[in-house]
């Protein structure tokens, strides 16, 4: 019907109507391509690798959806991720920790907006597959095979002579390419070979924040226990630890007694004080007591994974009811508002170092169960330019927490854990600015 309108045979208003439609689909076939190239390229956020047996899971975090992904199982267990369009900033890109399981996690941007992320497990990879892609994420599934051979030193060999060569299809699925050795993701100051450099990088002063305060009780446990009093106690008793093991590093409190501080406020006395890391302390607690619900909890600041994580997060957060200018924070409905623009995404790799450090330190001593490392978007961990952890010690609606968080002896011992784990973090992060 519609190509006998255009070579002139229709004049019947069904075949005009034909005609307007076809030329309707034409013109915005034309136009098509424009509005692709006005559409906001994903920006990556982070990278997390982990490993469970001989599973391996890559999550990459966007701000919106990636077009192109692109998987290649290589040798000696390297695993390259490539996606298009990206763009990301170095931060990002260097957000990967290796943990148990994994020799080394590199990204770069090649050919302006290509994200190469190559992971270096310590088994051979076997297959790739992705099982989760959407707006926020693409998560990669690794299938691991056998362990990898390793030198004396310990490295495998493909550490020693970067990724093996292979081919794979390029993004646009026409040309092959060649594996790009993997880089083991470094601080900036790594290479800093001056004294005066690495003092000003080295851990002088620690902020330890008591949660809530004044007004604002915080949770309520069994017997009206206020969590405001117990998270002074424990800051206090950190404060202490930390003087005893550290000597010559400064502590700053962001509350030494019983005072109303706002969320925004703690961060800013962080920064002013020349913090270099931040610890809020926090307690737990369901609204039915007693409750089952029990453990530590380690937090940083991250798009929440778990609707636990989000629900602790939500709960802090709703301490801004108390303060008179509210507007100055993003919705609490949208996470990840709360991520867009903080300083504190550039320390994320360092957070998560020091909140397992911590989880490692206080697990099996303190006589509270431990509840893991989380991630969430909490406003007072927002403003702090420095590496931040928020510690949850426990649950105050549960009989066997808050009996040891309303005894002297169990904050006490919660606080030299703490102390404990911070020390641990220093002495790793010290050796890095020495090499």
């Amino acid at each position: 019907m519609a190509n006998h309108c255009f070579e002139g045979y229709g004049s019947t208003p069904s075949c005009r109507q034909a005609a307007h439609r076809c030329l309707l689909i034409l013109a915005l076939l034309a136009l098509a391509p424009a509005a692709l190239r006005a559409q906001p390229v994903p920006a990556l956020r982070d990278i997390s690798v982990a490993t469970k047996g001989t599973t391996g899971t890559i999550t990459l975090l966007f701000n919106s959806t990636v077009k192109t992904v692109v998987l290649a199982a290589k040798g000696n267990g390297l695993a390259q991720v490539r996606l298009k369009p990206v763009r990301a900033a170095r931060a990002a890109l260097n957000s990967a920790i290796p943990r148990g399981g994994v020799r080394s996690v590199a990204a770069h941007i090649e050919r302006g907006n290509v994200l190469v992320a190559n992971t270096i497990f310590n088994r051979e990879v076997l297959t790739l597959t992705v099982i989760a892609r959407d707006s926020r994420q693409v998560v990669v599934q690794a299938r691991l095979g056998k362990p990898l051979a390793a030198d004396r030193t310990g490295r495998s060999l493909q550490t020693r002579r970067g990724a093996a060569e292979g081919t794979t299809h390029a993004v646009t699925g026409k040309a092959a390419g060649r594996a790009l050795p993997a880089r083991t993701a470094t601080h900036d100051t790594d290479a800093a070979a001056t004294a005066p450099m690495r003092r000003a990088w080295s851990l002088s002063t620690i902020v330890i924040d008591a949660g809530h305060g004044g007004k604002d009780p915080g949770a309520l446990g069994i017997d009206d226990v206020q969590e405001k009093d117990v998270t002074l106690a424990v800051a206090l008793a950190l404060r202490d630890q930390v003087r005893a093991r550290m000597p010559g590093v400064k502590v700053v409190m962001t509350r030494d007694d019983d005072r109303f501080i706002e969320l925004y406020r703690r961060g800013q006395i962080a920064n002013e004080r020349g913090g270099k890391l931040f610890i809020s302390i926090h307690c737990n607690s369901m609204p039915e007591k007693p409750h089952p619900a029990s453990g530590f909890e380690c937090y940083i600041l991250r798009p929440g994974k778990s609707d636990d994580a989000a629900s602790v997060a939500a709960l802090e957060n709703s301490v801004i009811r108390y303060e008179a200018d509210q507007g100055k924070y993003p919705s609490r409905s949208a996470e990840n508002t709360i991520l867009a623009s903080m300083a504190q995404s550039a320390f994320v790799r360092y957070s998560d170092k020091l909140a397992h450090e911590i989880r490692r330190a206080m697990r099996g001593r303190t006589g509270i169960p431990d509840r893991g490392v989380h991630q969430a978007g909490f406003y007072v961990l927002v403003g702090a330019s420095m590496p931040g952890v928020l510690v949850e010690i426990g649950y105050l609606s549960n009989r066997k927490d808050s009996k040891v968080l309303n005894s002297r002896k169990g904050r006490e011992k919660i606080a030299r854990s703490i102390a404990e784990g911070i020390r641990n973090y220093e002495r790793g992060y010290s050796a890095s600015l020495a090499r």
